[in-house]
């Protein structure tokens, strides 16, 4: 048996027919939005439905309005408790979602009256899509609308290009969402775009072009807050690692990056706590010269494993072109990879690792000697040269640093 919604013009399903939708909702001090996120949720007119807030401990009111509706309306739970940011919240609520169907609504936004039921029919009218999304506005922090979101159909080709789901907008079937493995909890911005990168790879996505989400843009929002110095490194390491390659209109997109130079990317990439390819040891001098054999130690991440060791060096005092080159020779845990012939002041070394190590000894052997001129600091024999960064870097952190190296 179905019904006919005239004002909303769906298909209403019944009550015995339909599907537990689970929507889950990360939260941390939100308690100024998050009433008007719970209400859009539990006034729908889709009754099956259950909503799961998982909440960072929150210290402002959020905690006494999560205990309000739960003591009101037993389609309503929620926990609270430490956690490791946005995604792994989100990774506990799907942990704890029941339904066949997953909402995802941030504790800012809303969702427009109806929206639950045109994802259930729109999902029953199309059993293979693994997901949906539809259009989407943007509202400001009291709730007026300001423009709309860009959403268009999607799939793997179309995203590439660009972002065109909205969360908010987006649906997904939980056996989908079990199978990509949640979000990834190394993300903290972008890690809806990432997700839904890997489902185009697995599944049909499908759009319904009606309004059923509002994305809040506040002053103290990620979006507003983070998206230059976050979001745009997670969504180029999100389009590399899932691509194996980077648009060139996301180059021109940012400028700043660019003209930062494209070491100073990786090492803002290196600054997130969320990457552990790392160097736990280096006996480069404080200065930044380097010894004869300069040696660094690289812990490798299995997850997103070593794959290059960069090196910026440069001879200080020296001319444009030196007179007598110095060669590099590199050794990876005790075996040559390659030689390096340094024939200018400033260079750049690309030592390849071993992806299958978990920890890498990376020796740099130089064929000069010398002791440098610095009064500041005990004479002592160095390499020749100053090393001044040497980053480990990742699959995806080899192909942004190409991509920007040759744009």
């Amino acid at each position: 048996m179905h019904f006919y919604d005239g004002k909303m013009g769906v298909n209403l399903v019944s009550h015995s027919q339909q599907p537990l939708v689970s929507i889950i909702t990360p939260s941390y001090n939100q308690g100024r939005f998050i009433r008007e996120t719970i209400n859009s949720i539990l006034t729908q007119d889709y009754a099956n439905l259950e909503h799961i807030v998982v909440d960072g401990g929150s210290t402002d009111d959020t905690l006494s309005i999560l205990q309000e509706y739960a003591q009101k309306d037993p389609r309503f739970r929620y926990i609270s408790e430490p956690d490791r940011g946005q995604s792994h919240a989100l990774n506990k609520g799907l942990a704890m979602a029941r339904g066949e169907i997953i909402g995802w609504l941030n504790s800012d936004d809303t969702y427009v009256p109806g929206a639950i039921n045109m994802a259930v029919h729109a999902f029953a009218s199309n059993p293979s899509w693994g997901m949906l999304h539809g259009n989407c506005q943007v509202m400001n922090e009291y709730g007026q609308v300001s423009t709309t979101y860009p959403s268009e159909q999607a799939d793997s080709k179309k995203l590439y290009q660009s972002c065109v789901i909205c969360q908010p907008s987006a649906f997904i079937r939980t056996h989908v969402f079990r199978h990509m493995g949640g979000v990834d909890e190394k993300l903290q911005f972008c890690m809806d775009y990432d997700l839904w990168m890997r489902i185009a790879k697995f599944y049909p996505i499908g759009y319904v072009p009606h309004y059923l989400g509002n994305a809040r843009i506040h002053t103290t929002c990620k979006s507003a807050t983070q998206w230059h110095s976050v979001g745009v490194p997670e969504v180029l390491r999100s389009l590399a690692k899932n691509y194996s390659s980077i648009p060139s209109h996301w180059i021109s997109y940012v400028p700043q990056y660019k003209s930062m130079g494209v070491l100073d990317l990786l090492r803002l990439y290196k600054s997130f706590p969320s990457n552990t390819t790392r160097i736990t040891s280096m006996n480069r001098g404080m200065d930044l010269w380097a010894p004869p054999v300069l040696r660094a130690i690289v812990e490798s991440d299995p997850s997103a494993p070593a794959q290059m060791l960069l090196v910026k060096g440069k001879i200080p005092g020296s001319p444009v072109k030196l007179p007598k080159p110095i060669v590099l020779t590199a050794l990876v845990n005790g075996v040559k990879v390659k030689s390096f012939t340094v024939d200018k002041p400033t260079f750049v070394l690309e030592i390849p690792l071993d992806p299958n190590a978990t920890t890498i000894r990376v020796d740099i052997a130089s064929s000069s000697v010398g002791v440098p001129s610095t009064p500041q600091v005990q004479q002592r024999i160095v390499g020749g040269y100053m090393a001044e960064e040497i980053i480990p870097l990742s699959y995806d952190e080899v192909i942004v640093y190409r991509t920007f190296s040759r744009s």
